[in-house]
């Protein structure tokens, strides 16, 4: 005969079975599947260029600081910190307790590693120039010191301390999304093969456990994160889908939760059928061609003028797109913070019969009339949208008497083009870094390297930039970028074509979205029902 206390003690094991039960699919549906765009290159936090791969690095590493749900800086790694009278020195605290999802601490030393690490030239960083207002960034990372001279050092125990070159307001949005630390004590001993599954070591809110190229990058709960207990999700999928509309047909089956672009042929269908889940925002950032100003004919500034003027920008909105895009005569989008007044091409407000006739009689000045007429090979990415968009450009060209020949290539094979300088034209995007007006009129200056895509160089340029960047007074320092803007307009080394538009898909059991100018979703503060 069995004893109350063995009776007491199966029905224990049976509470237990039915709670571990009930708690396996809880687990599971706190999993988010994501659809990106790009399949990751890399995924080293200083090798990275893509929008893809900043997405799946943000979930893995957190910086001095980060970024919130609305993409907006608050305190990472370091807890607080304080800033100079002369905007110069900022000293950061860290946070106590701080650990690597290996459980080896994190300390002052790792960001010291990681800054020095980022701008040597060695490590060729494609973003190392956001960091060039730190004091001696850019005569590191071109060679001309050594990085012992980088002005990152630790004051105090737990404090480290940044000087800068110039006033740098946005300074807290760039340490949030490119200084990234690494660990200084894998890298020892991994070297090029720190960042694969089962030897990268992070310090985020999330852990890389699988790897599939061209498929998805799996992230799991990194139960060390100093803020781990408020990370609602167990598991992130990044998912790259082949093409948009497979991203689509994927969301409508049930199996991508977010989609970060919406194909714009079926963006009407979308509209109709899912609505609620549609997300129609206006981006912070410029759709543009960008012109090899490094050789002929795009050396001429009356050349790329001539293709600017032809483009009519308000067509490629209202007819080609019909989203949420603008049409775009400057560099900034105007969401930029402490730039009241923005510069815009000096033909916007013209007829576009006046600006073909216009073009052509540049064009013949140039050098192209009568039997010799201008070819462009424009490259651009592979897709539906960009495919119509190029499409589109080649008939207003045509307009003014110029051949287009185009060429559609994947996303990484364009960059790779476009930084070893082999193309004509090339239809890309400038996603803002920060909410800062730098953050576009920067990629012009002469000494900016991967990110000066069209090779321009104009000494009175660089020149508004630095003295920009050295004025505390805001509404100087928006005077002086704005006149740094106007000469780049009328140079033309890049032809600025639309504002961006954002195109999103979240299904209704995703919580914690908050949609933002920027399209920076974190996983960390997303969740699901």
């Amino acid at each position: 005969m069995r004893s109350a206390t063995h009776f007491e003690g199966l029905q224990r094991v049976g509470l237990a079975l039915l709670l571990c039960a009930l708690a396996v699919p809880a687990l599971a549906d706190r999993v988010l599947h994501r659809g990106g765009t790009d399949d990751p290159a890399s995924l080293d936090p200083h090798k990275i260029f893509l929008p893809s791969e900043f997405n799946i690095v943000s979930d893995l590493f957190v910086g001095l600081t980060t970024l919130d749900a609305a993409a907006r800086p608050i305190p990472g790694c370091a807890e607080s910190w304080t800033v100079s009278d002369d905007g110069l020195v900022y000293e950061f605290t860290l946070r106590p307790d701080l650990v690597w999802s290996d459980g080896r601490p994190l300390d002052a030393r790792d960001f010291i590693h990681a800054f020095k690490r980022m701008l040597d030239p060695a490590t060729a960083y494609p973003n190392a120039a956001r960091l060039y207002m730190i004091r001696n960034a850019a005569a590191i990372n071109a060679g001309k010191a050594p990085p012992a001279t980088l002005a990152v050092t630790v004051s105090a125990a737990n404090v480290i301390r940044i000087e800068l070159e110039h006033p740098a307001p946005y300074l807290l949005e760039v340490l949030a999304t490119y200084a990234m630390p690494v660990p200084a004590h894998v890298l020892e001993h991994a070297k090029a093969g720190w960042s694969r599954p089962g030897s990268l070591v992070s310090n985020g809110p999330f852990i890389l456990s699988e790897w599939v190229p061209n498929a998805y990058v799996r992230l799991d709960r990194n139960a060390r994160f100093y803020d781990a207990d408020d990370v609602s999700l167990e598991t992130v999928y990044h998912h790259h889908p082949d093409s948009a509309a497979t991203a689509l047909r994927r969301f409508r089956a049930g199996e991508l939760d977010y989609v970060s672009v919406v194909p714009g042929e079926q963006l009407d269908w979308v509209r109709e059928n899912l609505p609620d889940q549609l997300r129609l925002v206006r981006g912070f950032g410029t759709e543009l061609i960008v012109f090899n100003t490094r050789k002929a004919p795009f050396d001429d500034r009356r050349v790329r003028r001539a293709l600017s003027m032809a483009v009519d920008r308000e067509i490629l909105v209202e007819k080609v797109l019909r989203g949420a895009e603008e049409a775009a005569y400057g560099l900034v989008p105007p969401q930029a913070v402490n730039y009241p007044e923005h510069s815009r091409a000096t033909f916007a407000a013209l007829p576009m019969e006046r600006r073909r006739s216009e073009a052509q009689a540049l064009l013949q000045e140039a050098g192209f009339g009568g039997g010799r007429r201008l070819e462009v090979e424009l490259k651009y990415t592979a897709g539906d949208v960009q495919q119509r968009v190029a499409v589109a450009l080649a008939a207003m060209w045509k307009t003014i008497g110029v051949t287009a020949r185009l060429a559609a290539v994947e996303r990484k094979a364009l960059i790779a083009d476009v930084q070893a300088g082999r193309f004509d034209a090339a239809r890309y995007y400038w996603l803002a870094s920060t909410s800062d007006p730098v953050s576009f009129l920067e990629r012009l200056r002469s000494d900016a390297g991967a990110i000066n895509q069209s090779g321009y160089a104009n000494t009175r340029y660089d020149r508004l930039i630095d003295a920009a960047e050295a004025q505390a007074d805001l509404s100087e320092r928006a005077a002086l970028l704005r006149q740094a803007e106007t000469i780049a307009l009328e140079d033309h080394p890049v032809t600025p074509i639309y504002y961006y538009g954002g195109r999103r898909l979240v299904a209704d059991h995703v919580t914690g979205y908050v949609e933002n100018p920027r399209g920076v979703h974190v996983s960390r503060f997303l969740g699901v029902r």
